[in-house]
């Protein structure tokens, strides 16, 4: 499996649509952030990190590997 790395483009469902942003940062620990007020948490590991992606508008997100893919 490849990492995504700093600045990479990705992609994961939202509803029915799809969301995008580039990666901020990747965790490989259990990690916790609060996001607009909600506390948003995610088990990464090696194999499965979490990443912190940033949208456009500016607003954050908090996914694993395994939810989001890489833009084309």
């Amino acid at each position: 499996m490849t990492h995504y790395q700093k600045d990479q483009a990705v992609r994961w469902k939202w509803g029915d649509n799809r969301a995008v942003g580039k990666v901020r940062e990747k965790f490989t620990e259990h990690v916790t952030m609060t996001i607009k007020g909600t506390d948003v948490s995610r088990n990464a590991t090696d194999k499965e990190p979490a990443y912190l992606i940033e949208q456009d508008d500016g607003d954050r997100v908090l996914k694993s590997h395994s939810e989001i893919q890489k833009m084309s």
